[in-house]
């Protein structure tokens, strides 16, 4: 039967351990790749769903991180790229909103400070250029009106 392994000279076989797996007739478990899991006594390993990861030889995969995500199999998550975020167990990072950034591997966006603006993915904010103005949070910055300056 798959999932078991017996020595030489062995009277029964005996259950592979979670983390590893065999084909019927082996004499030895292999570990499951990084990316796989297992609970013991499998033929396969199984693929870790997205938003989690395993190292070489896992029981279970492991949530990644918030400011990472991963793909179905992964060995490790990867960080969001600047001017995105993402919870713990995330398949995908999101994009922040215009009035908000985040640098790389980021779990939330933060605002942009008065006197500077940010567009959508925006890993920076950008301050006003003279004569315009803005509040917290926004996406463009304001002309100012006839008769005053900034």
């Amino acid at each position: 039967r798959s999932g078991r392994w017996s020595a030489t000279g062995a009277s029964s076989c005996s259950d592979c351990d979670a983390g590893k797996k065999s084909e019927a007739g082996a004499s030895s478990c292999e570990s499951c790749a990084g990316g796989l899991y297992s609970v013991g006594g499998t033929q396969n390993c199984t693929s870790c769903v997205p938003g989690t990861y395993s190292g070489t030889g896992a029981e279970a995969c492991t949530d990644c991180d918030a400011g990472k995500h991963s793909s179905t199999g992964a060995s490790s998550c990867d960080a969001c790229t600047g001017g995105s975020y993402s919870d713990a167990g995330a398949r995908n990072c999101s994009t922040c909103l215009g009035g908000t950034y985040a640098s790389a591997g980021s779990e939330s966006c933060s605002a942009c400070g008065s006197g500077t603006y940010s567009e959508d993915g925006n890993s920076a904010c950008t301050k006003c250029d003279s004569g315009k103005w803005s509040n917290m949070s926004e996406s463009a910055c304001t002309a100012c009106a006839s008769g005053k300056w900034s």
